[in-house]
Order: structure tokens, then sequence, then C-alpha cells
């Protein structure tokens, strides 16, 4: 059975005030490989129309704004004003891709699971395009730390999965890898893709700096996912404790 398309506007951000602008058709370039790559679950539309002065973006019966992050993100670590009006503006979830040259194309797609809200986007959107390519879904969360009294986010991790396989129907692997941004390179270096959630403070601290090393580092396409208002097939259980894994030892 083929899977219903999900139906995702893919934009560029050059010349963007508090609406987003039709991409140019060389721009979509990185966006188009990935839609080849995962179809049929993904399905790009463009806008074919710019936003009247001051009208809001507003993709109403859109799941996802996919579009390439800004060189500025990568440089500084943090969103200029452009990219924070369409994070903060934008109702669906938003996922900025950091294309590569070197890719493994058949490998799993890994997901970094701390239990924080965009984690939870960034989970459902890779679950979704492990389907679409028929790859595992991994999720990655660290290991323990004895000598400090920190427990592995196994427990998490399970959760995840879990709940990947009722809504979803398809099965995650849950990963430890040692904490911080050096073990989770080292786990995404088979992967196809990496599917990472912003920090909930990433209004304050930008990508911080194990995402920031992810973005900049990671071998395979990278897609840094906000998520959006409305609440998506995944959500993060109250009671549920969370495990960062960007805390090095």
């Amino acid at each position: 059975m083929i899977a219903a398309p999900r139906l995702i506007i893919v934009a560029g951000l050059a010349g963007l005030a508090l609406v987003v602008a039709p991409a140019a058709a060389a721009d979509l370039a990185d966006e188009q490989a990935l839609a080849e790559r995962y179809a049929p679950i993904v399905r790009l539309v463009e806008q074919d129309a710019e936003c009247g002065p001051g009208e809001p973006y507003d993709p109403l019966d859109v799941e996802l704004l996919l579009t390439d992050a800004p060189v500025e993100l990568l440089v500084e670590g943090a969103p200029d004003a452009q990219l924070t009006a369409v994070l903060e503006g934008t109702p669906c979830d938003v996922a900025l891709l950091v294309p590569r040259n070197a890719t493994t194309p058949e490998g799993p797609v890994l997901v970094p699971f701390g239990g924080a809200d965009h984690d939870w986007a960034a989970v459902e959107l890779g679950a979704w395009l492990a389907r679409a390519k028929h790859v595992p879904l991994r999720l990655a969360g660290a290991a323990a730390v004895p000598e400090l009294g920190r427990r592995d986010a196994s427990r998490l991790l399970s959760h995840g999965a879990l709940a990947v396989q009722r809504v979803l129907g398809i099965s995650a692997e849950p990963l430890l890898t040692p904490p911080g941004e050096e073990g989770m390179l080292a786990a995404s270096r088979d992967a196809g893709l990496l599917v990472v959630g912003l920090s909930t403070r990433w209004h304050h601290e930008g990508l911080g700096p194990a995402r920031l090393r992810l973005a900049r580092e990671a071998t395979p396409p990278t897609l840094l996912v906000r998520r959006g208002l409305r609440p998506g097939g995944l959500a993060p259980p109250a009671a549920l404790t969370r495990f960062t894994w960007s805390i090095r030892p």
C-alpha cells in the first residue's frame, strides 16, 4: 500500500521580512533531492504568489515548512531576524536542511532524542521519512554515566519507540550513545539522514554548542526541526522524564 503524501511547503529565505517569498527553482535542488529520496511520503509544494505587505504566511493545510539552513545560522549559531520570524510565526513544523556532499542513501534515519517538544516533532518527521525510504529509524539517547550518578535514556527511548509504533506503525531502534555531541557524531556516521529537534531555549541560545557542531560536522544531510503550534501525531507525556543527549559527561 502506498502511504498518503505529506504536504510540505518549500521556500527560500532570501528577501524575507515577515513572510516567506517564493524560492527560485535553482535554490530548491537540495529540497527536491530530499523529496525524491523520500517519496511518496514527501510532496513539495512551492508557493506561487507572494504575500501582501505585512501579510503573515499561514500554510493552514501544510504539515512542514522546509527550507535551507542559512549560512549565517551555521556560522553564528543563532537565527537572524528573518529566520526568527519564520520560527516564531509559522504554525506548522519547520525544518532547516543542511545538505552534504557525501551521503549514505540507504542508511538509517537517526534522531537524537531527549524527550523535549521539538525532539518529538523530529521523531515524527524522521519516522515518516524512514517509512518512505524503507530504512531503519533509530532513536539515540545518552548512555549512563555512573560516576556522575546519571542514568541512561533507555526508558525514554523505549517510550518513544512505542509511540512511533502505535501512532505511525513502524519500528524504531533505541540506541545509547556517549553523552554529548561526540557520541552523536559517531552514531551518525553511517546514517542516511540526521533529524535534530531544536532546543526549547533556541530563542536565547540559538542552536547551542552541541546542535551547532552536528549541523556543521555530521556526515549525513541534517534537518533541524522546530515543532509547530498545532499538535502533531506524537506528543510528549508530561510525566515522562527527559534525558538530554547534548550535555557532555
